[in-house]
């Protein structure tokens, strides 16, 4: 095998591969058993006639097309690896020549991992701040854990703000009911303000077991699109409703709630928890920090086809989201308003910056030698399935394989490097 290697634009590589004629002869050979294979050929056992008495049977270009294809399976890599290429995506394939009596030539065109020049990270500067915590804080913390203790009583009144209710109702816009306008027995609180504006104000004043036209106007900035600045009627029946009976938060409280002997001792629980909490997000605000900044000082043309993997990769992550939240994606996107490649188009940029950095933190693990090992990738396995064992079996199979545990050992090798970047960045 002979190899030119060509650069063109836009981190491309051209490599022309000639195969000498011992090679391209073992190719043809390989293509007329795989041509033949299946075939009943008189006079020989399946797979065994010779390549001539096969070309006679399926034809030369069924050889010879088979011929080029395995060639191309077997030299490509090769060939990418004897040049040291880091391909990041398939190679475009062109055959140049070849047939029976003349050795195969082919072109693979392949876009390859850009270079990386980063800049003098040894200048870069962070600080951690941790917000402090405050009363107001606190406050929100017990109100939270004041609604989880809530109490319902069934009431034989009229419904008022605050009030829990339950009701059936189906939305018409210009008389026709639309997707996701209806619903049955839904639970709601009148003045949660979860609906469009106007709805649970329009259902002040019913009694259990009435029957009432609301009539609404969907916002102007409303995420559906078809319905945005539409007016729009609801029929609605309601069909039971309770007050609403806080418990106050005093020492009772804290003892009911969360087995504290006073509610000083829960205040200073909560404030123990958001202050972990402040520092917790102090530190993603410095790893987001610490990689922004290493991105800034970093030189590289990412190609096209990065970003579009990237894309896809976001969009596979979304579709399993929403499958996980009972929604299916297409549903996802006719709330949004917005079809998959308009999806794509709108995260483009969020998704070239994630190459980016993910390009400069692999070039500044390199160049600091940072790599997880083996004991690492145990031990983190270790740890996942010790906080989900329930999905203990799951997690075999994720990490029970090389290439699991390869993205696994590529997460641990880029925390190092994250924190390796901190260090640095933090020193004296």
């Amino acid at each position: 095998m002979q190899i030119q290697k060509a650069a063109g634009k836009d981190n491309q590589i051209r490599l022309t591969i000639s195969l000498d004629s011992s090679e391209w002869e073992q190719m043809l050979d390989r293509a007329a058993a795989k041509a033949s294979a299946g075939a009943k050929i008189p006079g020989f056992r399946e797979g065994k006639a010779p390549r001539e008495v096969v070309i006679t049977h399926v034809g030369e270009a069924r050889v010879v097309s088979t011929a080029i294809e395995l060639a191309a399976e077997e030299f490509y890599p090769k060939a990418a690896k004897q040049e040291a290429l880091r391909p990041i995506a398939f190679p475009k394939i062109s055959v140049d020549k070849g047939n029976l009596t003349e050795p195969l030539m082919f072109t693979a065109e392949v876009a390859v991992m850009p270079e990386v020049k980063l800049g003098d990270y040894s200048k870069l500067k962070l600080a951690k701040t941790v917000e402090p915590v405050t009363d107001e804080q606190i406050d929100e913390v017990l109100k939270s854990m004041q609604k989880r203790a809530v109490e319902f009583q069934p009431v034989e009144r009229e419904a008022k703000l605050g009030d829990w209710a339950e009701i059936d109702f189906e939305g018409f816009v210009e008389g026709q009911p639309f997707e996701g306008g209806s619903s049955k027995k839904h639970p709601l609180i009148l003045g949660d303000k979860l609906f469009i504006p106007g709805f649970e104000e329009g259902l002040v004043g019913m009694r259990a077991g009435e029957d009432k036209d609301v009539e609404v106007e969907f916002p102007k900035d409303y995420h559906n699109k078809d319905l945005a600045g539409k007016p729009a009627k609801f029929k609605v029946k309601l069909h039971q409703v309770k007050a609403v009976n806080y418990p106050d938060i005093d020492d009772a409280f804290a003892k009911k709630s969360a087995n504290m002997e006073t509610l000083a001792d829960l205040k200073t629980d909560v404030k123990k928890f958001l202050e972990q909490e402040s520092n917790r997000k102090a530190d993603d605000k410095m790893r987001e920090d610490a990689i922004m900044g290493l991105v800034k000082m970093t030189t590289v043309d990412i190609p096209k086809e990065m970003v579009d993997q990237e894309l896809h990769n976001m969009v596979h992550d979304l579709k399993h989201q929403t499958e996980h939240s009972g929604m299916t994606f297409e549903d996802y996107l006719k709330r949004a308003g917005v079809n998959e490649e308009g999806l794509k188009n709108q995260w483009r940029d969020q998704a070239e910056q994630r190459v980016r950095a993910g390009l400069a933190l692999e070039a500044f693990r390199e160049a600091e030698k940072i790599e997880a090992d083996d004991a690492a990738v145990g031990e983190e396995i270790k740890r996942i399935k010790a906080q989900y064992p329930q999905s203990a079996e799951d997690i075999d199979k994720e990490y029970g394989n090389e290439r699991g545990r390869g993205r696994l050992k590529q997460m641990l090798s880029s925390r190092k490097a994250v924190d390796r970047l901190i260090e640095i960045a933090t020193a004296e």
